[in-house]
């Protein structure tokens, strides 16, 4: 084999490892947004657009590694309890769903309504915490861990509104076929980014529900980039529209106090580190 073919033939090894692993996580997101009862092989197929076998392969490995399991009695596959503990780490250096659990209490409790707290997930927007208001059936779909693509919903859109532009075309792209599979044009999410681009917040009808209307706030890090979103969930009515009107300076509030917390927890750990290295090292 020439020097060439050689490289040629490492060259298609990477590729194709490189695809495994991006087929691996497809799966893995996919089964995330899941609920417990889990996924048929032939459905994890077709949303990930893998043939069959292929599918199959990749579940089986998942399933050696304890990442996926069948569920008790059935051939659906969902995650397995491995995947929590994987996460114990990346969710402690990332304590959102802690800043913001009593603000989400305060915000309820003022209100009366529902409350959601998404955070973005590469293309996806997961659902990290919620607070069930007058109305609980107006979040009755919004489990906790639960996935929607990222700008299907309004605090998606309100979080894309503070994100690079790279990312939003990125995003709004990889996404297109999901969003017309929901019936939602493209054109109307880019419009309420820009809305929420100009405004700091987003109010709109759920576009999910008939019954729903939200106001989103997003959470900022200290570049101003989108780390999360604070959604109000109330009825389209009159009376909810007044409240969010009154309810804006607490969610602008909370969004804001949540950023802080975060930041300075990050200060402090950056602080920390010397003389944790310091007594280790003794």
């Amino acid at each position: 084999m020439t020097i060439q073919e050689k490289i040629t033939t490492a060259g298609r090894r990477e590729i194709t490892g490189t695809q495994c692993i991006r087929r691996s996580f497809a799966i893995v997101r996919l089964l995330a947004g899941s609920s417990e009862e889990g996924e048929k092989l032939v459905d994890i197929a077709n949303e990930v657009g893998l043939a069959h076998p292929t599918a199959h392969r990749i579940l089986k490995a998942l399933e050696d590694e304890g990442i996926v399991e069948r569920a008790l009695g059935s051939q659906r596959y969902r995650l397995a309890a491995e995947t929590a503990w994987l996460g114990v780490a990346p969710f402690n250096r990332c304590p959102i769903t802690r800043y913001a659990s009593a603000h989400l209490d305060e915000l309820t409790r003022i209100t009366g309504d529902s409350v959601l707290l998404s955070v973005p997930s590469h293309i996806d927007s997961v659902y990290a915490d919620r607070r069930f208001g007058n109305i609980p059936t107006l979040i009755r779909h919004a489990d906790i861990g639960s996935r929607r693509p990222l700008g299907l919903g309004i605090g998606g859109r309100v979080m894309l509104a503070f994100m690079n532009a790279g990312r939003v075309e990125t995003t709004l792209a990889e996404n297109a076929a999901r969003y017309a599979q929901a019936g939602v044009d493209v054109a109307d999410i880019r419009a309420d980014i820009e809305e929420a681009r100009s405004l700091g917040y987003l109010v709109a009808n759920n576009p999910l529900s008939r019954e729903s209307r939200i106001a989103a706030i997003p959470v900022k890090d200290i570049t101003g980039r989108a780390i999360g979103a604070i959604c109000l969930v109330g009825p389209r009515s009159p009376g909810f529209q007044q409240r969010i009107d009154r309810t804006l300076p607490h969610l602008r509030a909370a969004a804001r106090d949540i950023s802080d917390a975060i930041q300075q927890q990050r200060l402090l750990g950056r602080n920390r580190l010397p003389s944790e290295m310091d007594h280790l090292a003794s």
